[in-house]
């Protein structure tokens, strides 16, 4: 000790406990299926709740960029609807990126302060998984398709859940950032914790089955092989391994054999070339946050495309640096596992990069479904990113400043990356449009 005073440590277990009830009411969603509490806004009072504990009595409440990244896209997403004549639903779109994204970042990242409670919500999820696979076993299986949480499936037999999983894309994105956590627990866990980890991938394998999402299972496809890379690749293989597996991908998908398959593919094609003209003509703020259906009829089915649709280079820049500044945090894990040998890592230091990537595979998953669906304010998304955020910056105290990003470098990087995607699929579409 030096004499200097040490910094107050607070971590409330009741903002904790009441995370896991705001994690249960989003993905359970109990107050949409009784109707005895139908309607009650539990989400949106739990919320208010934890912010008003932690503010009160977690210390310290640590800054990351991200926050701040996501609060420029508040005026940001206002400004674009005021020039584009709508300021009332710029607002709007406005405060859905305060209550969906920066909100449930801020919380997952602040409460989220041990391994013990990161994997209760790993947990949490993979069960909540399991229920959503049941739901959507029983919508397949009875006379009139629906489930027992009263939603039936769609399109012969795609299944979904309710509320942010209403949509079969959705709820096939969801199982998909789960597998990195089943797989987490059949290596860290006893032999129980295993058995009951190795059953939850089964049943998410089959519920991705039942989703029938394209986008889902071809991330699948790209997340093992991304795994593939960095287990056995080196690093430039990486490196270039995570800039282009979205592209590897799009190129597989696009060689499909049954047509009404291509003319899908074909249509979200087309929807990619009207989000670049849309971005060509409102280069800056874009036509405005969910306006792209205005231009084009449909979303665009690539979340990148059409946030540079919406809010112009500035939100795309904005958004995609959020995503990649989290996902280059998690590669810090992969990378120091890389670099040193076992026995110079303690364990508490090799408990933490186990789950710092864990989450970062649960997050490339997500960014690669992104090249196929639009979903920039998935809330899961969010709530993961928060987590994988808590455990670098306590791999950061724990390794110091040989552990910690070079911002500048980094964004740098991100910049780089983020034109290139935009570039690439310019040229894609040149040659197949």
């Amino acid at each position: 000790m030096n004499g200097l005073p040490q910094p107050l440590e607070k971590y409330p277990a009741f903002a904790f406990v009441l995370t896991l009830l705001f994690t249960f009411f989003i993905f359970i969603r109990p107050q949409e299926i009784f109707i005895a509490i139908y309607g009650v806004p539990f989400i949106a009072v739990l919320s208010v709740l934890i912010l008003i504990v932690i503010l009160l009595a977690h210390r310290p409440i640590k800054f990351t960029p991200q926050y701040a990244l996501l609060l420029m896209i508040y005026p940001l997403t206002a400004l674009s609807g005021l020039l584009n004549g709508w300021l009332g639903e710029g607002v709007e779109q406005a405060n859905r990126y305060l209550t969906s994204c920066l909100i449930p970042l801020f919380i997952f990242a602040t409460v989220f302060t041990s391994p013990a409670r990161q994997k209760s919500f790993m947990w949490l999820a993979l069960i909540s998984a399991c229920i959503f696979v049941h739901n959507g076993y029983v919508q397949q299986n009875s006379f009139d398709g629906f489930g027992w949480s009263g939603t039936d499936y769609v399109e012969d037999g795609r299944i979904r859940y309710l509320g942010i999983f209403r949509d079969p894309n959705d709820l096939g994105v969801f199982f998909m950032m789960n597998i990195p956590f089943a797989l987490y627990f059949i290596k860290h866990s006893n032999a129980f914790g295993k058995t009951l980890a190795l059953g939850c991938l089964s049943a998410i394998l089959y519920g991705i089955y039942m989703t029938n999402s394209r986008g889902t299972m071809l991330a699948v496809i790209g997340l093992t092989g991304l795994y593939f890379l960095i287990r056995y690749g080196g690093v430039k293989a990486i490196i270039y391994g995570l800039i282009f597996a979205p592209i590897v991908i799009f190129v597989v998908s696009t060689f499909r054999a049954v047509s009404s398959q291509e003319a899908s593919a074909m249509g979200r094609l087309w929807a990619w070339w009207d989000g670049l003209e849309m971005l060509k003509a409102n280069p800056i703020f874009g036509v405005g946050s969910n306006n792209f259906t205005e231009h084009h009829g449909r979303v665009a089915h690539n979340t990148y495309i059409q946030m540079a649709a919406e809010l112009g280079l500035s939100g795309y820049f904005i958004w995609t640096t959020v995503l990649f500044l989290t996902l280059f945090m998690g590669f810090q894990a992969v990378m120091y596992v890389k670099d040193k040998l076992p026995e110079d890592i303690t364990e508490e230091v090799k408990a933490e990069l186990a789950l710092s990537s864990t989450f970062f595979f649960s997050l490339c998953g997500f960014s690669m479904t992104a090249f196929f669906l639009t979903r920039h304010r998935f809330i899961v998304y969010f709530m993961i990113s928060g987590l994988l955020i808590a455990s670098y910056q306590r791999l950061t105290v724990l390794l110091g400043e040989e552990y910690a990003l070079n911002y500048k470098k980094t964004i740098r990087n991100i910049l780089l990356i983020s034109s290139a995607l935009l570039i690439f699929v310019y040229i894609i579409l040149k040659l197949t449009v």
